[in-house]
């Protein structure tokens, strides 16, 4: 089945990992702005893991040809993500410390999200038990939920090294990262090390360390989307110029295309499901009947299209 796809209005985006100034393209007056803070690192020798990143996200009305300065944070170095001069921000997550035994304890706090129309909170990292077991982080908040909070770790006992560390939480929902796990061991004279694990991107807390030979993992960075509807040189009414279907059963076949395109198809959740080259020839007759996303860039032009998956 072949529908009309209108290309006289497309989607376009610009990510920001790090970092640098954003000025409005030419034409456009409506931007949408999301940002996750990053997340703190874990803390090391027994130490709490790293709180989530905070979460925010929000459509204003800009001025073509206006700079706005996008500053991203880099994992544990609790600095939020913010767009100068539009009142939102995410904030990063707090890097863990550690707190004396008896007591589990040492989670960075998460970052709040503020402005925007929707902002949420990363979740805090659970507590470590110190010079032995590392706190999970926390994940990261995301355009579902809150993140949630990381897990503590048990208390030590002696034999009883065998532990795998405090669990790490979960973001809430792409491109919000879960938290990492913290370190621990394999066996119970505390020799054999279980890795942390760093905060996943974006602004996932990273795992406290082990008190012998497994150091604390850092947090994941933050990050700013930046999206917008532009015009393209495609008429809307001509067959020709058609690029896709709005709707496929098995295949995706782009028209009037190169062959040098890469593609990268995605969920409602934002997960790449699939992608490469010569997208004609996957078959994805396999994908549940659902609305998603499909990215074409080719060179340094980049192209969002909505796409439905039919029965």
């Amino acid at each position: 089945m072949l529908c009309v796809l209108s290309t006289a209005l497309l989607a376009q985006q610009q990510v920001f990992t790090s970092s640098g100034p954003f000025t409005v393209p030419a034409g456009v007056t409506s931007v949408t702005f999301e940002l996750v803070g990053a997340g703190g690192n874990g803390a090391s020798n027994g130490g709490g893991g790293g709180g989530g990143g905070g979460y925010a996200r929000g459509t204003f009305n800009v001025t073509p040809g206006t700079t706005y300065s996008i500053v991203v944070g880099a994992g544990g170095s609790e600095l939020a993500t913010i767009v100068g001069g539009m009142g939102i921000l995410a904030g990063a997550g707090e890097n863990a410390t550690t707190v004396p035994n008896p007591n589990i304890g040492g989670g960075g706090a998460g970052g709040v999200g503020l402005g925007g129309q929707l902002a949420r909170t990363g979740a805090a990292g659970g507590g470590g038990y110190w010079t032995y077991f590392g706190g999970g982080g926390g994940g990261a908040a995301g355009p579902n939920a809150n993140g949630t909070i990381g897990g503590n770790t048990i208390a030590y006992m002696p034999g009883g090294c065998l532990t795998p560390g405090g669990t790490g939480g979960s973001g809430g929902g792409a491109p919000a990262g879960d938290g990492g796990k913290g370190a621990g061991f394999i066996d119970n004279t505390c020799t054999a090390a279980d890795p942390a694990e760093v905060g996943a991107n974006y602004g996932g807390g990273g795992g406290g360390g082990n008190g012998n030979s497994s150091p604390a993992a850092t947090g994941g960075g933050g990050i700013c989307i930046i999206t917008w509807n532009a015009s393209t040189d495609i008429a809307p009414d001509e067959g020709t110029d058609l690029i896709f279907s709005t709707s496929f059963t098995d295949r995706i076949v782009p028209r009037n295309t190169t062959g040098s395109e890469r593609y990268e198809l995605l969920d409602a959740g934002g997960r790449i499901i699939w992608s490469g080259a010569r997208i004609e020839q996957a078959d994805f007759a396999r994908l549940n009947a659902a609305a998603y996303i499909l990215r074409m860039s080719a060179g340094d032009d980049l192209r969002v299209f909505r796409l439905v998956k039919a029965d």
